[in-house]
């Protein structure tokens, strides 16, 4: 289960495809593959934590700058 700390904002997935310009078919297909976390169900609401998009983006530009280098 991931940790969630006083501050760390939970994203919905219309925040999701916002952010990332994806559609929601998108978000779903990605985390089925493993590109997104797990998201945390609160009742109904799907939410999606912000330290955990954050993680992921930054591993993603680790990764693009380590192919150009």
């Amino acid at each position: 289960m991931p940790k969630i700390n006083n501050t760390d904002r939970a994203y919905s997935t219309k925040d999701i495809c916002s952010l990332l310009s994806i559609h929601k078919s998108t978000v779903r297909r990605w985390v089925l593959d493993g590109t997104l976390p797990q998201p945390i169900k609160i009742g109904r609401s799907t939410r999606f934590l912000k330290s955990e998009i954050d993680q992921i983006i930054n591993q993603k530009k680790s990764e693009r700058n380590e192919v150009a280098a």
